[in-house]
């Protein structure tokens, strides 16, 4: 664990946890929407657990972060057993794992109209550090979870060990690689998208989806709770903070900002989309600043642990433009001479809002390490034989456009030490970003590292070999291992461990898993080497 000074520790007096639990009931009645005389139901009327989702902790700021639960007594049906009212819940902070060192608490409603979420945003806490937190309604009482605070933006932090995830497709197995990711004990996790998958149950599976394909959102919520009741993620969750982003299966496989992957009417898809948005947002730590706004949910973020990492956390789906040329909803493959919006500098993947966002954060020199942590692969990736261009359009290679841009700022700004991190693929890669994707010889800008599934299939190593040559920038791909990717980092290096389950299709819920590779960047030198 990282740790600050022992002084900066002890700093919390009894006063001051006074002053603090008082402000968090203040903060509490602030995060209550509507008018403060609506008829609430404090305690009582349940007759059986309602935390069986749970709890978790997300986005961290020096003196907080967001702890979450909900209240549901059969989670995984459309109609989840609570009363249409509101229900006040307790929760508590302490600085202990038992909890009996209390530094803040206060009461919070769970309101029907978001499901009977509850989102705390907690502040003036320490920086720095780990708090344990659980939470209460009348005789029922949450497990109890484990959140951290980031130290100060510029102090001094000699190590951190952070996780990556996607892909969890819950019908294609179970999730041992939750289970090892907690014995290995990151400090933080962050989980880069198709956190569920919206298709119909699938009787060749593993284990099965329940309900149709959802469309409104009692269904989404359906969906989230059935992923949130496997009890490996649920010990995931309640290990340490996370922070989020999202791909195209929380909504649709494969959809582009109003485009659905049916081409259906973009108004009905908004529709649903608004649906799947707020079931993320109730399911998720999110701040009260990403609760949706019909069908738009502000997601990106930057988050800094002292002077050693920064996260850029990027939304590739929400504000992209339409995909090039002849897509039809599977994600096909167009040669590159025969689609001239590959071309068009008008289109984007982020949105031009993001775009500025992310471009005055690449310019701002304050941490070592700068992450681009998004959805999918970066870096340019020929299919073609023969001589020629062919690319996939569902990822930045169908917006060369847009990832020049990046490339562009990275090399103007000069910004230090930049890594991307990805997921979607179900496969790992490792690549050298450059500055011309044309000139194997160009300046190496960046080092990405993809990171494979959680379960979700992928496809067979034989079928990229014979693309190898013409995309000397890669130094690795690996599509029939799942896992995740674990990365330690200090001042000097960046290492990146693939911790890959042994049964490869996830059968088997007890499965170990062994770090299959290592890679390491050193400061201030682009470029990844295997170890």
């Amino acid at each position: 664990m990282y740790y600050l000074d022992k002084l900066n520790q002890k700093k919390t007096v009894l006063s001051r946890r006074r002053l603090l639990q008082k402000a968090s009931l203040i903060a509490s009645a602030a995060l209550l929407p509507g008018a403060m005389s609506m008829a609430v139901r404090a305690q009582g009327g349940l007759t059986e657990d309602p935390f069986k989702l749970g709890v978790a902790s997300g986005d961290p700021l020096s003196d907080g972060f967001v702890i979450w639960t909900r209240l549901a007594l059969y989670p995984t049906e459309v109609e989840y057993g609570m009363r249409p009212e509101a229900m006040l819940v307790h929760w508590e902070v302490s600085e202990t794992e038992n909890m009996n060192r209390i530094v803040q608490e206060g009461s919070v409603i769970a309101h029907p109209e978001l499901g009977h979420s509850v989102h705390v945003e907690l502040r003036g806490l320490n920086p720095g550090r780990e708090y344990w937190y659980r939470f209460r309604y009348a005789d029922y009482q949450s497990r109890i979870g484990r959140g951290i605070t980031t130290p100060v933006m510029g102090s001094p932090l000699a190590q951190f060990k952070f996780a990556y995830v996607s892909c969890q497709h819950y019908e294609r197995g179970f999730y041992p690689a939750y289970r090892d990711l907690v014995e290995q004990d990151p400090q933080f996790i962050v989980h880069l998208g198709d956190y569920i998958y919206e298709n119909d149950p699938n009787r060749f599976t593993v284990r099965r989806h329940e309900g149709p394909e959802p469309k409104t959102l009692e269904q989404y919520r359906a969906r989230y709770s059935l992923y949130r009741m496997d009890p490996e993620l649920q010990r995931a969750h309640a290990h340490t903070t996370w922070a989020f982003t999202w791909d195209d299966h929380e909504v649709d496989n494969n959809y582009a900002n109003d485009q659905s992957q049916d081409r259906d009417d973009p108004q009905r898809f908004l529709e649903r989309r608004s649906a799947a948005y707020q079931a993320y947002y109730e399911m998720m730590p999110l701040r009260s600043s990403a609760k949706p706004q019909g069908a738009h949910l502000h997601l990106y973020q930057r988050i800094v642990f002292g002077d050693l990492l920064a996260f850029n956390i990027l939304d590739d789906r929400q504000y992209r433009s339409d995909h090039p040329c002849d897509f039809t909803g599977g994600g096909p493959n167009v040669m590159a001479d025969l689609c001239s919006e590959l071309t068009d500098p008008s289109r984007t993947l982020l949105g031009a809002a993001q775009e500025g966002w992310l471009a005055n954060n690449l310019a701002n020199h304050e941490a070592r390490w700068n992450v681009l942590a998004q959805q999918t692969l970066f870096s340019q990736y020929n299919r073609g034989a023969n001589g020629s261009a062919v690319y996939a359009t569902d990822g930045w290679d169908g917006y060369p456009e847009a990832r020049g841009r990046i490339i562009k700022q990275l090399v103007r700004a000069q910004t230090p030490n930049p890594i991307l991190i990805g997921g979607d693929v179900h496969s790992y890669w490792v690549a050298d970003v450059k500055e011309d994707w044309n000139e194997p010889s160009s300046r190496t800008v960046a080092s990405e590292f993809v990171g494979t599934s959680i379960t979700s299939n992928g496809g067979l190593n034989s079928q990229h070999d014979a693309l190898r040559q013409q995309n000397p920038h890669v130094k690795l791909i690996e599509t029939e291992q799942r896992g995740y990717v674990m990365c330690t980092v200090t001042p000097e290096q960046w290492r990146v461990d693939h911790r890959c389950v042994e049964d490869a299709g996830i059968l088997d819920p007890n499965s170990q898993l062994r770090t299959q590779r290592s890679f390491v960047v050193e400061n201030g030198r682009a470029g990844a080497e295997q170890v």
